[in-house]
C-alpha cells in the first residue's frame, strides 16, 4: 500500500513538472531554439563576386608627351691633334686630317610650337654644328639662341614647327613623393628610353631649384624631359652622380621647369641672364667661433655678438662678414656684423636662403632686407646691382 501511494506522488508531481514545461515552450519558445539560433548565427555568408580591373599604366599619356623629347649631337670644329684642346674627350678625325673634334650627344625639350627647345649648357660645350634628331629619326640643324652656364641650360631653334611640345610652366606645384618619369636618349645605343621614380629630394643650389628623383638617368640623358602622371613638364634632367665603391648608385636631378622659364625668357630677351647681386659676404648664426676668427673679434666683441644672436630663433639670420665697397649693401647703409633675417620677407636661415631669395631677381630692382643691429631691428631698401 505504500508503495502504490509513493509511486502515485511521484506519477502526480512528474506531471505537474510535465505540465508547467508545456507552458515554457508555448509562451518561450525562443530559448528551446539554442541549437538553430547558433546554427543561424555561424552560417558562413556567400562570397559577393567583386569587380577586378586592370591596374591603369602611363603609356597613352607617354606616347602624347615623348615626341617632344629629342635626341642631340653636338660636334665641335676640328682642332689641330698636337693642340692641346685634343688632349682629353676627343673623337679623332681620319687619320689623314691630322685633327680630332669634340662629339658630345644629350636631350632636348621642345617648349613652344616655334620650334624652340631647351637643353643643358654643357651638352653643346664648343659645339659648332648641332643636330637634333626627333622620335621619328628625323634629323634638323639647330641654332643657339642663348646659353646660361650657371644655370646649365642652353636655348636652341630649329627651322620647323615641331608636332609636340611641352610647355614651361610658370609655377612648380611638384611635391616630393609625386610620381615622375625621366624622358631622354642616353647615350647607350637606344634612340629613347623612359625611367619611372618618385621626387625624392627638392632643393636650391647656386643658381637653380632641382629635383632629384630615383629614376634612372645615364650619359646622354642631359637636357631630357622629366614630366608627372599627367603629362606636365617639371624639370629639365641636368645631373647625375655615381658612386664607384661597389655597386654604383645613381642620383639624379633635374632643374625645376619653372626656374628654366626665367631663364628662357631673359635668354629671348636679353641673350643673356641677368641676376641680382646685394655686394656682400655673410655666415650663419651658428658659425659663431668661425665668424669670430674671421673678422678678429675680441672676447668683448664675441660676446656681444653671441647676445644679438641669442634674441633670435635658434639657426636663423645670416651675420655680415664684409661690405664691397661702393656695393649695392654699402650703399644702403648695412655694416659688418649686422645679422640680415628677411630678404623680401623670406626668413634666412642660411647662405642658400640668400642667394635663393634674389635668385630670380634682375639688377636695378629693389629688395627689402630686415636685420638687426646692436639688438635692433632696421627694415632697408636695397638696389641691387649685377653680378659678374
Amino acid at each position: 500500500m505504500k508503495l502504490l501511494q509513493f509511486l502515485g506522488f511521484i506519477v502526480k508531481y512528474l506531471l505537474i513538472g510535465l505540465g508547467i514545461a508545456a507552458l515554457f515552450i508555448v509562451f518561450m519558445p525562443e530559448r528551446f531554439n539554442h541549437k538553430a539560433s547558433i546554427k543561424q548565427s555561424t552560417t558562413i555568408p556567400q562570397k559577393q563576386s567583386v569587380e577586378v580591373t586592370e591596374p591603369q599604366g602611363f603609356a597613352d599619356m607617354l606616347e602624347s608627351v615623348t615626341p617632344a623629347v629629342v635626341g642631340i649631337k653636338a660636334r665641335s670644329q676640328a682642332f689641330p691633334l698636337n693642340s692641346e684642346a685634343c688632349s682629353s674627350r676627343l673623337q679623332a678625325l681620319p687619320p689623314e686630317t691630322n685633327a680630332c673634334a669634340f662629339l658630345n650627344n644629350g636631350s632636348g625639350v621642345f617648349i613652344d610650337a616655334e620650334g624652340h627647345l631647351v637643353t643643358n649648357a654643357h651638352v653643346l660645350d664648343k659645339a659648332s654644328t648641332i643636330i637634333v634628331e626627333l622620335e621619328s629619326g628625323q634629323q634638323l640643324k639647330a641654332e643657339m639662341v642663348g646659353v646660361d652656364v650657371d644655370s646649365d641650360i642652353a636655348l636652341l631653334k630649329v627651322d620647323a614647327e615641331p608636332s609636340h611640345y611641352l610647355p614651361l610652366p610658370a609655377d612648380d606645384n611638384s611635391r616630393v613623393g609625386d610620381w615622375v618619369f625621366a624622358i631622354g636618349t642616353p647615350n647607350m645605343a637606344f634612340n629613347q628610353t623612359v625611367t619611372q621614380g618618385i621626387i625624392s629630394s627638392k632643393f636650391f643650389s647656386r643658381v637653380s631649384h632641382y629635383i632629384q628623383t630615383d629614376a634612372g638617368l645615364r650619359p646622354g640623358n642631359s637636357g631630357g624631359a622629366l614630366v608627372n602622371a599627367d603629362g606636365e613638364l617639371i624639370g629639365i634632367t641636368s645631373l647625375s652622380t655615381k658612386s664607384e665603391q661597389g655597386e654604383k648608385l645613381y642620383q639624379s636631378y633635374a632643374i625645376v621647369a619653372s626656374n628654366v622659364a626665367h631663364v628662357v625668357k631673359q635668354l629671348q630677351d636679353n641673350g643673356e641672364v641677368r641676376r641680382g647681386w646685394l655686394g656682400l659676404d655673410g655666415d650663419m648664426t651658428i658659425n659663431l667661433d668661425s665668424i669670430s676668427m674671421e673678422l678678429a673679434l675680441n672676447a668683448e666683441q664675441k660676446q656681444q655678438l653671441q647676445n644679438r644672436i641669442s634674441q633670435l630663433p635658434y639657426g636663423k639670420g645670416i651675420v655680415v662678414t664684409g661690405v664691397n665697397p661702393q656695393g649695392p649693401a654699402d650703399v644702403a647703409g648695412l655694416q659688418s656684423l649686422d645679422i640680415i633675417t628677411k630678404v623680401n620677407d623670406q626668413p634666412l636661415y642660411n647662405t642658400v636662403d640668400l642667394i635663393s631669395a634674389i635668385w630670380n631677381v634682375t639688377p636695378e630692382s629693389t629688395v627689402t632686407v630686415e636685420f638687426m643691429r646692436d639688438g635692433q631691428r632696421h627694415t632697408q631698401d636695397v638696389v641691387l646691382g649685377q653680378r659678374q
